[in-house]
This record gives structure tokens, C-alpha cells and sequence, in this order.
């Protein structure tokens, strides 16, 4: 378990978005789920091994908080292709939450990229767009959830005691205040 200040979780996640990469490559690249990374770059570090935290810092050419780490050089992320992608940002106001059976969902509004050729990050908050699904890798399809693995798209990375229905509710509410201020 890691234990790392939301400032020092903050600066990995500039760095990955600086490297251009999404956080399924980074994933990838360090041998653990997009997940892992959306609750390391959210302030979570705890829940990840400091032995994964130490990799991506040094895949990012990140020093950790007490002692520097050694980069280690970066392959060059895939270039997204045309068409759906959607923010993998829990919070970004593209994303629309609702509770089903208990659980966090997020519906995450898809971003044409044929509209902008090259674009790679999402319009309302600027994160890496993810263009397929984070879990399995399958072509992205309407919905929170993937349809060939079931997993949510975007990961709900809000502390476990939050109450799904009353923060949704609550949440939506202000999305629609935002949307009312920039139409």
C-alpha cells in the first residue's frame, strides 16, 4: 500500500497526460488495471502497491515524494483513431452519473472525433480520451458498460461510504447548472 500526498497523485497523472497517454496505456505499460490508475491519480493511493506506484513514476519520469526514482524511457502511446471516445474522469461534467442496485454508474456522453480530427482530449475537463473499452480492449458501444465484459466504462473512484443515489442526484444537478451556463 502506498501512501503518497494528492498533491504528488495530482503531478502523475500531468505527467501521464504530458506523455500522452491514456490511463489504460499506462495501465498496460505497468502491469495493472485502468482502475488502479483512475483511484492513484484521484488521491487513492492506498489501495495500490507502492511496488506499481514506484513504476509508473518511473515510466513517467516522476520522482517519488522521498527519494527520486530513475525514468526509464516511454514508448510512444498509440494514435487514437476517428470516431467514438469518451473521458474516463469519474468527475468531468461529460460523464453522467445515476445509482442502479446500489452502485455508482457513470454514462459518459461520447465525444465524436471525426468532428476533430487528431483531438485526444476531452472537451469539458481535458483528460486522454479513451477510445476503446479500459478492461478489455472491445470497440466502445453506447451505455455505462462495456458489452463483451460488463465492466463500467469509467470507474467510480468517489470513497466507498458515499451514497450512490444521494450524490448522483446531487451531482446531475449541477451538470445541468453548468450546461445551462455555457449554452
Amino acid at each position: 500500500m502506498a501512501h503518497l500526498s494528492t498533491s504528488f497523485c495530482r503531478h502523475l497523472a500531468k505527467a501521464r497526460r504530458e506523455k500522452g497517454m491514456t490511463q489504460s496505456a499506462l495501465a498496460e505499460a505497468v502491469g495493472c488495471k485502468q482502475s488502479a490508475i483512475s483511484m492513484l491519480e484521484s488521491g487513492h493511493a492506498e489501495k495500490i502497491a507502492q511496488e506499481t506506484v514506484e513504476k509508473i513514476a518511473a515510466l513517467l519520469g516522476v520522482a517519488m515524494e522521498p527519494a527520486p526514482a530513475s525514468p526509464s524511457p516511454l514508448a510512444a502511446p498509440p494514435r487514437p483513431s476517428a470516431g467514438r471516445a469518451f473521458c474516463p474522469n469519474a468527475l468531468c461534467h461529460s460523464n453522467i452519473p445515476y445509482a442502479a442496485n446500489g452502485e455508482l454508474l457513470f454514462w459518459p456522453r461520447g465525444q465524436q472525433q471525426d468532428a476533430c480530427p487528431g483531438s485526444t482530449h476531452c472537451t469539458v475537463c481535458g483528460e486522454l480520451l479513451e477510445h476503446r473499452c479500459p478492461h478489455c480492449g472491445a470497440a466502445l458501444a453506447d451505455g455505462a458498460c462495456c458489452p463483451s465484459c460488463g465492466q463500467p466504462k469509467v470507474t467510480n473512484t468517489l470513497p466507498p461510504e458515499t451514497d450512490p443515489v444521494a450524490w448522483s442526484a446531487q451531482r446531475r444537478r449541477e451538470i445541468a447548472e453548468w450546461r445551462s451556463l455555457i449554452l
